[in-house]
Formats: structure tokens, sequence, C-alpha cells
């Protein structure tokens, strides 16, 4: 009775060992594969160009690895995304509506400096976001706000190889100088418009609205209204 006893306590401890064998083993593939992944994707977003191609947001890892995935997918987006807010104000800029006969009073575009001081605003805003963002302090706030739970310190790390990575580092000083570059261009845009608007006020005398439209009774003054909008619009 011992014996049959010994045999199946035998037969159960060797179960469990296999099982834990096969559990481990499993559990070791499955790191090994999500490892391989977020690695792939990582190497992705570090070669392409950020600003000018499409980040793929697809979560291709499971489990822990999609947070460290998905944390470093939606920073670089967040970032992506400035520099797109700053274009769409550069696109916003029509001299035809700012300078338009609606906006004409007594010689006068009350409205405009309104606008480009808000335009100034509004950049300079984007591009101090941008600086925080690439800031080693904002990077890491990213991931420890993130959801992780068993071995936090492993996920961490992960995450810290790939933003604070060298080559991470010059994609993201690239997307910085991509906003700055952007804010840039619309400061200059915005010079031009105050430019157009202080010439069109000082010389109220040869222009007035007719039909909806600006009319010009002075064509060295037209032809110098029209040069100053083809430098904005160039």
């Amino acid at each position: 009775m011992e014996n049959k006893k010994t045999i199946i306590a035998i037969i159960i401890i060797s179960i469990l060992i296999v099982a834990l064998i096969a559990v481990s083993f499993l559990y070791s593939k499955f790191n090994k594969t999500q490892l391989d992944t977020l690695t792939e994707e990582s190497n992705k977003l570090i070669q392409q160009d950020l600003i000018n191609e499409e980040i793929n947001e697809e979560i291709r890892t499971q489990k822990e690895y999609a947070i460290v995935e998905k944390t470093i997918k939606e920073y670089l987006t967040n970032i992506k995304n400035i520099y797109l807010e700053v274009e769409k104000l550069n696109s916003q800029i029509n001299a035809e509506e700012i300078f338009s006969a609606s906006n004409a009073e007594d010689g006068k575009f009350n409205n405009v400096d309104s606008l480009v001081d808000e335009y100034k605003e509004k950049s300079k805003e984007y591009l101090e976001q941008c600086i925080s963002l690439i800031e080693e302090d904002s990077i890491m706030e990213a991931i420890n706000n993130a959801e992780l739970t068993a071995k936090k310190d492993y996920y961490v790390d992960l995450y810290k190889t790939v933003m604070l990575s060298d080559s991470m580092k010059n994609q993201l000083l690239k997307m910085e100088e991509s906003v700055e570059k952007s804010r840039d261009n619309l400061i200059d845009k915005l010079t031009i418009v105050s430019n157009i608007k202080k010439f069109l006020e000082e010389n109220s005398r040869y222009w007035n609205v007719k039909d909806d439209q600006l009319i010009f009774t002075n064509t060295n003054i037209m032809v110098q209204y029209y040069d100053l909008l083809n430098e904005l619009n160039s």
C-alpha cells in the first residue's frame, strides 16, 4: 500500500515538473516573440521620417509589451501632432480673406492685429510644448504613468532603451526642428500680413470698397499691394 502511494506521489510530482517546464518554455518563447516584435516596431520608428511619413499606431505586441509599444507610438504621435497644428496655422493665413472688403472699415483692418497676436501666441505655445516633450523627464513621465504591473522595472528599461537611445534622440531633435521651421515660416507670414495692413492703412486714400472688392485708384499702389500678396503666397 505504501509503495502504491509512493508511486502515485512520484507520478504527480513528475507531472507537475513536466507542466512547470512546459509553462516555463512557453513563457520564455512568448517573451522572446514579444521582445522581437517590439524591437522590430521600434526600429521602424527610429529609421522612418516621422514628420512626413505616417506613424503606424497599430499595436502588434501583447500584454505589458503592448503598453510599452503604445506609450512609444502615442508619444511620438503627440509630437507630430504639434507640428501639424503649426502647419494648420500656416495654411489658415489667407490674404484674400484677411484683407477682404468685408474686413475693411474706414480704410482700416482692425481685426488683423488680434489675428497676428493670436497666431504668434499659439505657435509659441506649440513650440514650447514640443521642446518640453523631447526632454528626458517628460519622456520618462509617460512610461511611469503607464499602467504597468508585474516586473515594471523590466518594461520601463525596455522603453528607456528605445526612447533614450541616441538614434531616437536624433529623431526627436529632427521633429523639434520641423516644428521650429514651421513656426518660423508662420512668423514670416505674419510679418508680411502686418506689413500689408500697414501699407493699406497708410495708403487708404488710394483704394475703396466697391462690389465687395478693394478697388485701387492708383496703379503704383495697386502693384505694390499685389507684390506684397505674392510675397505672402510664395
